[in-house]
């Protein structure tokens, strides 16, 4: 009989979901190696990147009424639902728990006692950080935000924590599988937008204000996780003196980030291209009162015609946004919570655990 080149059976197989690979380890010795290769494991999340293919929405409930419960659901069809048993489940740890970071398929799950774990939702792989041994470097005066990202340069995840005060700041490496300090931040989170730093273009970044100006976040900074240096991102339209930026996002694996402005009551969504374009403007009478000043972008539809956006109230409850009629939808998954928050996450076979675990 005869055999397939190995490329040939590499690249076959490097196209197909996680759920058929878990499947196939058991086909052979050989296939078994291959899926479970970091390598391999590259060229997959490569070629799910390229085609856009295995985006998984992830649901988070956030009442007690939905159980606290966990899902994902296939975000182009929005099928397939299925219960995930997460780390730190809120079921369990209590509401102090929270998904605060996506990449490359890893979600970030932190709680404010049992600490952070970096997990695999597709290959049900979970990976509990050590605590942190640097005492004393945290203010209970001020609340600590995080972040989560890949550094390409040293091919490591990377895990940040800073007080709103922006000092200290301290990093965990999943390659040294350690905690150590950083340069402090040069500004301060904005008390008005207390948010996890979102992931972008080897950078996460967050809304802030210089130091000691208690403003209205009128500034986006980010840090570099491969030189582990803070910068200032350049501004959107400041012809507008009167504004605040709001939460930060990624659409299209652009950063995006919401803005608004005091004399008018609507907010824009802006979206890093070639330079700052605004792509949507919200009006507070179409869309929701409680947390309209603080939605936050999730994604765009396959389509491109719907934004797929969360508010900042409690409990959240995400929508659709159709861009061209400025219209809200609320989306209804049936099975699911109705309030949740909602992340988007890429199936794959990256480990969360250290190589020499």
């Amino acid at each position: 009989m005869a055999t397939f080149p190995t490329d040939i059976i590499t690249d076959i197989l490097s196209r197909l979901p996680t759920k058929t690979l878990s499947c196939f380890k058991c086909v052979s010795k050989p296939w078994s190696s291959l899926i479970h290769d970091s390598n391999f494991a590259k060229l997959h999340l490569h070629n799910s990147f390229k085609t856009n293919a295995n985006v998984k929405l992830v649901l988070d409930g956030r009442t007690e009424d939905d159980e606290y419960k966990t899902y994902s659901i296939d975000f182009d069809s929005l099928g397939n639902l299925e219960e995930l048993s997460r780390p730190y489940s809120i079921a369990n740890f209590g509401v102090s728990s929270r998904i605060f970071g996506s990449c490359n398929g890893l979600l970030a799950v932190h709680h404010d006692e049992a600490g952070i774990a970096l997990w695999n939702p597709s290959t049900r792989t979970c990976y509990h950080l050590p605590k942190l041994t640097i005492k004393d470097v945290f203010n209970h005066d001020y609340e600590n935000v995080l972040g989560f990202g890949y550094d390409a340069v040293s091919n490591d995840y990377k895990v940040v924590q800073m007080p709103t005060s922006g000092k200290p700041v301290v990093i965990y490496s999943l390659k040294a599988n350690s905690w150590r300090r950083i340069k402090d931040c040069p500004y301060q989170i904005s008390y008005h937008v207390t948010q996890d730093g979102v992931f972008s273009n080897g950078s996460l970044h967050w809304v802030g204000d210089e130091e000691d100006e208690h403003g209205n976040g009128r500034l986006i900074f980010g840090l570099d996780l491969g030189v582990e240096e803070f910068h200032r991102v350049p501004e959107s339209d400041i012809s507008h003196g009167n504004f605040g930026y709001r939460s930060v996002g990624v659409l299209g694996g652009k950063l995006c980030v919401f803005r608004e402005y005091d004399d008018k009551d609507h907010v824009n969504l802006w979206v890093m291209k070639e330079s700052w374009t605004e792509v949507a403007a919200l009006s507070r009478k179409e869309w929701w009162q409680p947390g309209f000043f603080y939605t936050r972008a999730i994604a765009y539809c396959r389509r491109g015609d719907r934004l797929l956006l969360e508010d900042g109230a409690r409990p959240r409850q995400p929508a659709w946004f159709n861009l061209e009629k400025k219209t809200r939808e609320i989306l209804d998954i049936p099975g699911a919570p109705q309030h949740f928050a909602a992340m988007i996450y890429v199936e794959s076979l990256v480990s969360p655990v250290p190589i020499h675990h």
